[in-house]
């Protein structure tokens, strides 16, 4: 599942494998002060989760995640994984054969 294989290529510092989850118009978004009235995000776009991802961001953490699959319909869904440093809301959609994550929300837990 696209949603695992994006975690596992964070955790892995694999850039490349990154970005074949990802659409290139990601909205990858997080409030940046979480339980204030800002209504400031911080947005991560598709290259530089990329480029943060191949500079080993994420290998500092275990590589496990909970993921869940809450809602299918046709070609979009949506899904919650639960990591060490993220719970995140991921909206994906079927290109062809493939699926990619076109919009994730998020908060950090560390």
């Amino acid at each position: 599942m696209v949603a695992t294989e994006y975690f596992q290529s964070w955790f892995a510092g694999n850039g490349e494998r990154m970005r074949a989850c990802l659409h290139p118009a990601l909205a990858k978004r997080t409030p940046e002060q979480p339980g204030t009235a800002s209504l400031t995000l911080h947005e991560d776009p598709t290259e530089q989760l990329v480029v943060d991802t191949a500079g080993g961001e994420g290998t500092g953490f275990e590589p496990v995640q909970q993921v869940a699959v809450l809602d299918v319909f046709r070609d979009i869904a949506t899904v919650m994984v639960r990591s060490a440093p993220f719970v995140e809301y991921l909206h994906l959609a079927r290109f062809g054969d493939r699926w990619l994550i076109v919009n994730a929300l998020y908060y950090v837990l560390v």
